[in-house]
């Protein structure tokens, strides 16, 4: 997500003008061989539900799902599920802005963040409670036990509310401000990991420090500065104690999870040759993030150069070691990579993959260029790709942006949503994998096409011998926008909650 301050500036001059493996020899698809037993019986376990170390008994309590399992994958299964349910602002849908997306407890209620609140919801719809944070919060909320929380940008605080009530728990300040951007903050081993302190850099502020808080209580217990301001902030947590995230000119760092001590960091250089410097000389700027692998890599979505994730440039996947950052591999990518990658299986292909979805950040008057890539995640290869046709919206704003911009404006809430070109992907129980786009629509890549058995639709398509199809739900979709529980998938765009259930 762009700034407010630049997209807003970027709006009205488009009005104005148009009116586990830890070494290094483990770096292949035998890397499981490598991992050790506890590990592997361990990640067996996360994946089928048979265990939680961590006590995190909810379906979806993070924007990427569940802790320790892949990032974006769930196992179940979006087959015979239909729309069941929607919601949006009672007034309207353009009188509100949603932040992230939905997390969903142990019980499927379902937790939205939005310019005008909070949000609780149960799987039939019916509203539990709102809660007004302390501040405004353009980030998704997360779960942790029996706390909902969040934080705000405005006032730079941080907050706990309880689940079942919607009664505020504690609210710790953490930095005078914080970062216009969309975070996604997340708890484990009792420590809620955060962003605070706004960069003010152009093109993009982000935060300037990470902070480490006791998640039951508030209490601040450590804070790191980056050599390089972080953008929608999602950290990571392997499970051995510790913490990874990415800044937004896609160096990546682990900390100690309890101390915030910088274990290591590798802000590279990009393979030609360009060096991303802590002074911000040549920095790039990326929409996208991190994710973990259950082969002991973490990966990143960026952008090399001094690339700004615009139309025309390209972007970058790299593969690293969790155990000490040393670089795996790097892949460019034909367009900008502005995402978080989703790491799973899919339908019909065999092997680890990991799913990125480039594409170009929403600038007027450009053709907005975009595709859904698939690698090899033991060695950056392409397996398949989906190349979608440009995107063809309104002033090449993303859906829902020029239709609500006056309602918001004159409601004195954040006018334009502009998020990246995609949402983050997900990898459900059968492979298929699922995006939203800034067009309002949600892709689903369904597998081969020869393997195909379900009912086919008109608006099927194939690309390189996979089937997918494009189902028109209506405005652009944030980063968080996918979640699932058993019987349930939840897909928020930036104004409208929908509900699919068997």
């Amino acid at each position: 997500m762009v700034t407010a301050g630049v997209k807003a500036f970027l709006f009205v001059a488009a009005l104005v003008v148009s009116v586990v493996a830890t070494e290094e020899d483990c770096g292949s698809e035998e890397a499981a061989s490598c991992a050790s037993p506890q590990f592997l019986q361990l990640h067996r376990q996360v994946n089928d539900g048979t265990s939680n170390p961590q006590g995190v008994s909810h379906f979806w309590p993070h924007a990427r799902g569940r802790m320790l399992q892949h990032p974006g994958t769930t196992p179940e299964a979006w087959t015979n599920h239909s729309l069941s349910w929607t919601w949006s602002y009672p007034e309207g849908k353009f009188h509100n802005l949603f932040a992230g997306g939905p997390v969903i407890d142990e019980d499927k209620h379902i937790y939205q963040m939005t310019a005008r609140g909070l949000y609780a919801f149960n799987s039939s719809g019916h509203q539990l409670w709102h809660y007004q944070p302390p501040g405004r919060s353009n980030n998704e909320v997360t779960l942790y036990g029996d706390l909902v929380l969040g934080t705000t940008c405005d006032t730079g605080n941080a907050f706990a509310v309880n689940r079942s009530t919607g009664q505020s728990v504690w609210i710790t300040n953490i930095a005078e401000d914080a970062g216009q951007d969309c975070g996604y903050p997340a708890a484990v081993d009792g420590v809620l990991v955060v962003g605070g302190e706004r960069a003010h850099l152009d093109p993009a502020d982000g935060n300037s420090q990470i902070f480490g808080l006791d998640a039951n209580s508030g209490e601040k217990l450590w804070q790191y500065r980056p050599d390089m301001p972080t953008w929608n902030l999602l950290p990571l947590f392997p499970g051995d104690g510790t913490t990874l995230f990415m800044d937004f000119a896609g160096g990546i760092y682990k900390l100690d999870l309890h101390t915030g001590k910088e274990l290591w960091k590798n802000l590279h250089h990009d393979s030609r040759g360009i060096g991303m410097t802590a002074s911000g000389e040549n920095r790039s700027f990326g929409d996208g993030g991190a994710a973990l692998g259950p082969n002991g890599m973490v990966y990143t979505c960026s952008n090399p150069l001094a690339y700004r994730g615009d139309e025309g440039t390209t972007g970058i996947v790299r593969a690293f070691y969790q155990s000490n950052g040393t670089e795996v591999w790097s892949t460019s990518t034909n367009f900008p990579c502005n995402n978080y990658p989703a790491v799973g299986t899919t339908t019909g292909i065999d092997g680890l993959s990991l799913v990125v979805t480039p594409g170009s950040l929403m600038i007027p008057r450009q053709k907005e260029q975009g595709e859904i890539l698939s690698l090899d995640a033991f060695t950056g290869s392409k397996k398949w790709s989906i190349k979608v046709k440009p995107l063809d919206v309104p002033l090449n704003m993303p859906e829902g942006d020029v239709a609500g911009l006056g309602t918001r404006l004159q409601d004195g809430i954040q006018p334009i949503c502009w998020p990246s070109h995609w949402s983050a992907p997900m990898i459900d129980g059968n492979g298929m994998v699922l995006v939203g786009r800034s067009d309002g629509k949600l892709y689903r890549v369904f597998g081969p096409d020869a393997g195909y058995k379900g009912v086919r639709s008109p608006n099927m398509s194939v690309s390189e011998g996979l089937l997918w199809e494009a189902t028109t739900l209506g405005s652009a979709f944030l980063h968080g926008a996918l979640a699932a529980a058993p019987g349930l998938f939840v897909v928020s765009s930036c104004d409208t909650i929908y509900v699919f259930q068997k």
